[in-house]
């Protein structure tokens, strides 16, 4: 089983690579110039060098701060297309889409796969998405699978715009930790993704999408909460909206018919994990930048954007 990862300089790419590694899979794991995945002929003349049996999809347009590029949808649709097409019969895809497809200004408790395509995402990154998955539902091949990713953690993540480990380096620091408002999260750590996805290697999902996520969600407060816990310091919490925003998860439940029991790892145990790992390169992390929080500001920006001053979800 020769397996080629996508996207491995990127944040889930560059673990599930190491795990794969680690477990002495056969991996391929090209850089970007090793292999431009916006090149068609590149594409073809790298799948005529290799043996190929599975591609995990996880390239994706880089954001530049919080921001996509203006060629997002195109970049993301391309990269994809241009695999699908050098796909043999016998090659498999575990492409890795997002709980955005739902489209933000609708996202409910627990969205079923059933909910995809009653709303069109708006932005370009989660519309490029969507139309993928459109395609994966919509064409007869069962060796395509799209697997939604929600809330994803762990190490090598960007910490400047990442809400865990975002707060786990304020505590580092001494830092106060603001929320812009509290809300319920779908977080997966990435070693659980691993897991999942190594379990589907060796047994084929039956269905074609399928939300990735844990039994239970969390809200940032009780992230806070274990991270005052398990930290050096204790950072003040200070919520500058009061309640809880909307949610963002997704019923798990025809992922765990296909994959069957699984353990979750339990959010004290995978944030401790992390918090270790950041109090390990604590020399290498930019303090100024953490302290500008640009993710804060984010999140703000995110809240007016899609559901207005007062945070309320749009009629429909």
């Amino acid at each position: 089983m020769s397996i080629l990862i996508t996207g491995a300089e990127g944040f889930v790419g560059r673990n599930l690579a190491e795990m794969f590694v680690e477990k002495k899979y056969p991996v391929l794991f090209p850089k970007r110039n090793e292999l431009d995945l916006l090149d068609d002929l590149a594409v073809g003349k790298y799948f005529a060098s290799q043996k190929i049996d599975t591609i995990i999809h996880c390239a994706t347009t880089e954001r530049i701060g919080t921001i996509y590029p203006p060629n997002t949808c195109e970049w993301n649709l391309r990269m994809f297309f241009n695999l699908r097409k050098r796909m043999t019969p016998d090659m498999r895809m575990i492409n890795l889409g997002s709980g955005s497809e739902y489209s933000r200004k609708f996202w409910h408790r627990k969205m079923p796969e059933e909910f995809f395509d009653v709303n069109v995402p708006e932005d370009p990154h989660s519309y490029a998405k969507y139309v993928i998955s459109k395609y994966i539902q919509d064409v007869p091949d069962e060796n395509l699978v799209c697997l939604r990713i929600f809330g994803i953690f762990g190490k090598y993540e960007d910490y400047r715009y990442k809400f865990i480990s975002n707060s786990i380096v304020k505590n580092i620091f001494g830092m106060p930790i603001v929320i812009n408002q509290n809300v319920n999260y779908d977080y997966l750590y990435i070693t659980d993704f691993f897991r999942i996805v190594e379990t589907m290697l060796k047994k084929w999902p039956k269905n074609r999408i399928l939300n990735v996520t844990p039994n239970n969600s969390i809200d940032l407060v009780t992230v806070v909460d274990l991270i005052n816990k398990i930290g050096r310091h204790k950072s003040e919490i200070q919520i500058l909206h009061e309640g809880i925003g909307v949610e963002y998860s997704g019923d798990n439940r025809k992922l765990l018919g296909d994959i069957g029991s699984f353990s979750f790892t339990a959010p004290d145990e995978s944030i401790a994990h992390l918090y270790q790992y950041f109090l390990g390169i604590r020399d290498s992390l930019d303090e100024e930048a953490v302290k500008r929080d640009a993710y804060l500001e984010y999140a703000k920006n995110l809240r007016t954007t899609y559901f207005g001053e007062k945070g309320e979800k749009p009629h429909h």
